[in-house]
């Protein structure tokens, strides 16, 4: 009798267990524009110079796409298909707008540094940004992990300061602290200084897409998703 009770006991579970409804993947995306090709090629220039500098920097390629970020955030994967459908004609607020590479900026009292391609903070752009947010305000779910990244080629952890800044980024990275940029990676300031001065130039430039990435380590923009039309 003891041994029916325990295997109906276990019959029960195993169904409950079966039958309980798989448990939602957590991923980090970043819904972001991508630059014209003239901007696309100057960031890969300043990314390569940078990089034989400091090896061990990010490198902009397919797998690492320079891009302006509109908004970081946890979102179930299961969610996809419906903020695809969401976003469809955002691009369309924007497509015909100008942008501004404003400057290369870097933190000039330290020896190495990050550095960013600093984009003009306009009135359209702000409104793409404030945009973004609310038609993403209810797929955005508040924590996600190292797993809801991109992993690391070589094995190594998603850094806790990546897993840590995508939640915050509505309250912490937006609105009145919106700072538009496209990310170039570490380098020595020297050479920094050698860059803004001869390399970089201040141009306008358009969009060419709103999309939507899986993001990887650092903030990198990393698999595709999603691309407007």
């Amino acid at each position: 009798m003891k041994k029916y009770i325990f295997l109906s006991t276990l019959i029960v579970a195993f169904t409950f267990i079966s039958c309980a409804p798989p448990k939602a993947k957590i991923i980090a995306i970043d819904v972001l524009l991508i630059p014209s090709e003239e901007m696309n090629a100057q960031a890969i220039q300043l990314n390569t110079l940078m990089k034989e500098n400091n090896p061990e920097t990010i490198k902009l390629d397919e797998n690492h796409v320079p891009h302006i970020t509109l908004l970081q955030c946890f979102i179930k994967e299961e969610d996809i298909p419906k903020i695809n459908k969401a976003l469809d004609g955002l691009f369309e607020t924007i497509v015909k707008d100008s942008l501004k590479a404003e400057s290369l900026f870097y933190y000039e009292e330290k020896e190495e540094s990050f550095a960013m391609i600093r984009v003009e903070k306009s009135a359209h752009l702000m409104g793409i940004h404030k945009k973004t947010i609310e038609l993403m305000k209810p797929y955005i779910v508040k924590r996600g992990s190292e797993k809801s990244f991109v992993q690391n080629p070589d094995g190594s952890p998603i850094s806790e300061s990546t897993v840590n800044y995508v939640p915050d980024f509505v309250n912490k990275y937006s609105f009145e602290n919106f700072d538009p940029h496209i990310s170039l990676g570490v380098a020595q300031k020297t050479l920094l200084d050698s860059l803004a001065q001869h390399v970089f130039k201040p141009i306008h430039f358009k969009a060419t897409s709103v999309s939507v990435y899986q993001l990887g380590d650092h903030g990198t923009a990393q698999k595709l998703l999603w691309k407007s039309e």
